[in-house]
């Protein structure tokens, strides 16, 4: 099945390891670069093309909205499995991505622009939830697709057919990886937003974790995102520009930047607004600086990927609190640990055979320590899809959630997990 339902495809071939689509560049179907792997040093996107926003906007270009589409799942279990199992590659390559984009915001003075949050107040993230009794239900990676969010969310029983909040006290968590591969990314956000409201009102919550993908957004790594995200990224920002000019008058507002002519217009636009957007300190940024990248919720921890004992060590507050820091554009760079291989969003340890792991032994081992360190008894991640529906590991300590529900991975039918006085069931449509 295709990873991507928009756009055309073009030649790809699997790098050492897997691959996680065509590098950021002029060429979109060049191979990946792999000197960005496991934190070594590399010579950044940013630096490559320098600080000219033509430049920089047609290579965000060239490596999302083409490159995007450009990865095909191949139905062959090894090269599946080999896909699947790449981890964070090119990431640290991609650090100063914002730093060039902000110079050339910047204008012909090339003074690099301040973040746009640099004297918003950093949000603290949730990282507790006292259970309570209530019910708990999660659902895995969406990627973009909004029918198969709201099948998700009617499947749990805490959305009805109206699109308002019928759980009750109940306490939702959507395990990361709602953007890319799909391309209705910010409808998915409000809706979350807009239900966490009603939740709140009626004595729950809805709660959303980080992904790599969130990550990899923030970075400025667009690579993932379709054609259908970057028009919805441009029809924000014109109603929002609209709106401006209805308040303060179109000649009090900033003109529309001029379009170079060897760009699409609609994709050059996109990428704008999506720059605009994600970037740290950007509106959408700034929204998900709120959100957790690990969140325990009564016996039960929540991280896209996994943690272990660096993660317990660390600190879930502090990684909590050093990721919103980043993304409200307060500090430079992420901390390592949403960067790294067998990081708490990007390991594919506890995947299972979906991610071509033979032996968990190991795994559970560290798992357990780490679960047992913070008074936990499970595990719920998503990150990677399971072919076979939700799955367990580790004695009933892991759970998978990601069953690929987003027509931009399997299309799968949603399945949600449970979690009703200490009892786990699967709920599948």
């Amino acid at each position: 099945r295709a990873a991507h339902t928009a756009g055309s495809t073009m030649p790809f071939s699997l790098p050492r390891g897997g691959a996680m689509g065509p590098r950021f560049g002029d060429n979109a179907s060049s191979r990946l670069d792999r000197r960005g792997d496991r934190g070594s040093s590399a010579t950044s996107p940013a630096r490559r093309v320098g600080g000219n926003a033509r430049s920089i906007v047609a290579l965000a270009a060239a490596g999302g909205a083409s490159g995007a589409s450009a990865v095909a799942l191949s139905r062959d279990t090894v090269a599946r499995r080999a896909l699947l199992a790449s981890a964070a590659v090119a990431i640290p390559a991609l650090f100063d991505v914002g730093a060039a984009f902000a110079k050339a915001k910047g204008g012909k003075s090339g003074k690099g622009a301040e973040p746009t949050s640099s004297r918003a107040a950093v949000p603290t993230p949730v990282t507790n939830v006292d259970l309570a009794g209530r019910r708990l239900v999660a659902i895995g990676d969406v990627h973009g697709d909004f029918k198969q969010t709201m099948r998700a969310l009617e499947l749990g029983k805490v959305m009805g057919p109206d699109g308002q909040w019928i759980g009750g006290d109940t306490i939702l968590v959507q395990v990361g990886d709602i953007l890319d591969r799909g391309d209705n990314e910010l409808a998915i956000m409000r809706k979350f937003a807009s239900l966490a409201k009603q939740a709140r009102k009626a004595g729950g919550d809805v709660l959303v974790v980080h992904g790599n993908h969130e990550i990899m957004n923030v970075l400025g790594d667009f690579r993932y995102a379709t054609k259908g995200a970057y028009a919805e990224c441009a029809r924000y920002a014109e109603a929002k520009r609209n709106k401006q000019i209805e308040k303060l008058g179109e000649e009090n507002v900033p003109p529309l930047p001029e379009v170079p002519n060897d760009v699409n217009p609609e994709t050059y636009r996109g990428v704008l607004a999506r720059r605009d957007l994600f970037l740290p300190g950007g509106e959408m940024a700034l929204k998900m600086a709120k959100n957790p990248t690990v969140l325990q919720v009564g016996d039960t921890v929540f991280a896209h990927a996994g943690i272990d004992m660096n993660t317990v060590e660390y600190g879930f507050q502090e990684l909590n609190d050093d990721v919103a820091a980043w993304m409200a554009g307060a500090k430079k760079n992420p901390p390592k640990m949403v960067l790294e291989e067998k990081g708490v969003v990007w390991t594919r340890d506890y995947g299972g055979a979906d991610a071509g792991v033979t032996a968990e032994a190991t795994a559970c081992r560290r798992l357990g320590e780490a679960l047992d360190a913070v008074g936990a008894k499970r595990l719920i991640v998503g990150h990677t899809p399971q072919q076979g529906g939700v799955s367990s590991g580790c004695n009933g300590r892991l759970w998978r959630s990601d069953v690929g529900v987003s027509r931009g991975i399997y299309g799968a039918k949603p399945q949600v997990i449970e979690i009703v006085n200490g009892r786990v069931r699967v709920l599948a449509a």
